[in-house]
């Protein structure tokens, strides 16, 4: 049978329209520690791969042509926007893709790139980056233009921190960037705040009213921990700011930066008076808020504390559901609100509503991202404020985070006993592996005997609860040892394990060690309930009926 073309209104064919080609546009040199994984991460999104090596002399190149890279060869000119306009001048696609080598596209956001081109309404959009630090964790939120038009003229400007001069009409997308820039060795981070510096200065000397240059210079000193110089630089650039009128999104985020060197220096009343101006220049400053919330703290000011934490979070909150509102400033406490939670979990705690307080440490922990770290922040807390019970929860808490993380607390690094008090949150818990790992992490030589006591004595029980039979009569022949209990006993049913276990809760109790005697019956019930003799338990029975556990 022959098929019938397939035919529009006017009876013409109907076409199916050609996806747009995506250029990755890239410029590297000696790049190959993270080259391979910024290339796995957008190799399924683009179409070509354009990358111009500017005098790698280590692997970056044969990373580079595994990946199928076209790579153009050019000599470094001391010029990252002349550089950057050479890859573009490659590019074949209809749209540029435009990464750093240190910059990975988030896996899921792949199909994201795909989309925003084929809905063909705008001539360029800004991504949103994540600046990830050496220790994995967010250093900062900001939008910039990393995919737009190519054949429109779009070309970069600036030897450093080159900026694009854009074309058409743009938008705000949803595709997010992780960048690595700050994950690199103290020579390098060196290396690289000298060679920045060094141009911007150079820059300044043709310009030296240039807003943004200032702000760049702000910043490179506040990186490198010289807060009197980006102090320095960045109120040069407010004042060029206020002369010339400016409002540019770089503008909002050089208030941080001298707003921060500010507190660094502890001058919190000039600090104070750069955050307060920042929000009248930009009402949803995130982070004049988050330093205010810092200020207000240190003086106990907890009512303007409290104030100015309530804004930061209806911001954030903003900032989430519309990342556009953002703009193009450099949010540098998008991933802080847990220090925010932590701020109102402190005010809480000052004026004495405990559930209020660990409400907010809770939302602190699990908004942290590091929530091993966190757990053992808010564990300290308790314990300087000799709050025992609460501390040993924390600490339980920071445990089994850290066992995800592979890292220990430190604090059970330096006080091995607590294992044991941990531990028996975890079998309290029916958390029974936990448990077990934490008594066996117990090291005997710092151990009282009462320790080693209640260390036998709760493996038994988890022996026990994983019929680990052989494993439990090892642990009792121990704990009747350190009793001084009659050793001379024979062991030849399941009626015989029960009285050793009876014996030794009798035991308990003679010693008025309740806190074993309970569990120690209630094990030998388990084992054994036939043998129970109410007679010799009635004291400790009598306890636990007023604590309601059990009943007559």
């Amino acid at each position: 049978m022959k098929k019938e073309s397939h035919k529009g209104k006017s009876g013409g064919k109907v076409h199916v329209k050609k996806a747009p080609i995506i250029s990755l546009c890239m410029i590297v040199k000696n790049e190959e520690a993270c080259l391979a994984r910024c290339l796995d991460s957008v190799k399924d999104c683009v179409d070509e791969m354009i990358i111009v090596d500017t005098g790698s002399t280590d692997k970056t190149v044969a990373i580079a042509e595994r990946y199928g890279a076209n790579i153009y060869h050019h000599p470094w000119e001391n010029d990252f926007s002349k550089h950057r306009n050479q890859s573009l001048s490659y590019a074949t696609g209809d749209w540029i893709f435009q990464m750093d080598a240190d910059e990975e596209l988030f896996a899921e956001d792949g199909q994201k790139v795909r989309h925003a081109v084929r809905d063909n309404k705008v001539d360029y959009y800004d991504c949103q980056f994540h600046d990830i630090t050496k220790y994995g964790s967010v250093k900062g939120v900001f939008n910039l233009i990393r995919l737009f038009r190519n054949n429109m003229g779009m070309r970069f400007t600036q030897k450093v921190h080159n900026q694009l001069q854009i074309r058409g009409r743009g938008t705000f997308s949803t595709i997010r960037i992780k960048h690595y820039g700050y994950d690199l060795s103290p020579e390098k981070m060196e290396a690289k705040h000298i060679r920045t510096t060094t141009l911007l200065k150079e820059a300044l000397k043709t310009n030296p009213e240039d807003a943004y240059t200032l702000y760049q210079l702000s910043v490179s000193y506040s990186m490198h921990r010289e807060p009197v110089k980006a102090v320095e630089y960045g109120e040069m650039c407010l004042e060029v700011m206020q002369q010339k009128k400016l409002r540019n999104d770089f503008i909002v985020t050089t208030f941080l930066t001298v707003a921060q060197a500010y507190y660094a220096l502890g001058k919190l009343d000039d600090a104070e008076c750069i955050c307060i101006e920042a929000l009248d220049y930009f009402p949803m400053h995130l982070d004049a808020c988050h330093i205010l919330a810092s200020i207000y703290w240190d003086r106990k000011s907890f009512d303007r504390c409290r104030t100015i934490s309530e804004r930061y979070l209806q911001i954030h909150e903003a900032f989430v559901k519309n990342p556009s509102l953002i703009g193009g400033y450099y949010c540098n406490s998008f991933a802080k609100r847990h220090e925010i939670f932590n701020c109102l979990a402190g005010i809480h705690f000052v004026e004495k509503d405990m559930e209020k307080a660990e409400e907010f440490f809770m939302k602190a922990f699990e908004d942290s991202g590091k929530r091993m770290e966190w757990a053992e922040i808010i564990c300290r807390f308790y314990l300087k404020h000799q709050l025992n019970e609460k501390f040993l929860q924390w600490l339980a808490i920071a445990y089994e985070a850290g066992i995800r993380e592979n890292i220990v607390p430190d604090i059970l690094q330096l006080r091995n006993n607590l294992y044991l008090k941990i531990g028996l949150i975890f079998l309290q818990g029916n958390n029974h592996n936990v448990a077990h790992d934490c008594l066996q992490k117990l090291q005997d030589e710092n151990l009282s005997t009462d320790e080693k006591i209640a260390k036998d004595f709760h493996q038994a029980r988890l022996d026990w609860m994983k019929h680990e039979i052989e494993d439990m009569i090892g642990h009792l022949e121990n704990l009747i040892s350190l009793l001084h209990m009659n050793a001379d006993r024979c062991l030849n049913s399941i009626e015989d394990l029960g009285q050793i276990v009876y014996d030794i809760a009798e035991e308990f109790c003679c010693r008025e060690q309740w806190h074993l005697a309970e569990p120690a019956l209630q094990l030998a019930i388990q084992i054994a309930p036939a043998m129970f003799d109410r007679g010799k338990f009635n004291r400790l029975l009598q306890n636990a009926e007023q604590k309601g556990h059990y009943s007559s």
